[in-house]
């Protein structure tokens, strides 16, 4: 059984825009995604790309500001939102 959210602190804070209207991304909170959700990160092209929008889409960031995240960043990430949607996910769709 696992967690239904969870805050992950980013190991370096993403930065979107510049001076005064800039935003700082230190931490995500996620949670479990929706269906929908994970129908819009499934037309992704790679696995990245789909663990990207999903990551965007569930904590309800920019996807630009998941783009910027570390490889460590986006692994944590990453590795909570399989456990909602099967890790195995990849693998089915190969199966078909």
């Amino acid at each position: 059984m696992f967690e239904d959210e969870i805050t992950i602190t980013l190991s370096k804070p993403v930065i979107i825009g510049k001076g005064e209207n800039a935003i700082t991304y230190e931490e995500i909170k996620l949670r479990e995604p929706t269906a929908g959700e994970m129908e819009k990160a499934a037309r992704a092209d790679t696995s990245i790309g789909s663990a990207i929008t999903l990551i965007g889409l569930v904590a309800s960031i920019p996807r630009s500001s998941v783009e910027k995240f570390s490889k460590r960043d986006l692994v944590a990430a990453n590795k909570f939102l399989e456990g909602f949607t099967g890790a195995g996910q990849s693998e089915e769709a190969g199966q078909s």
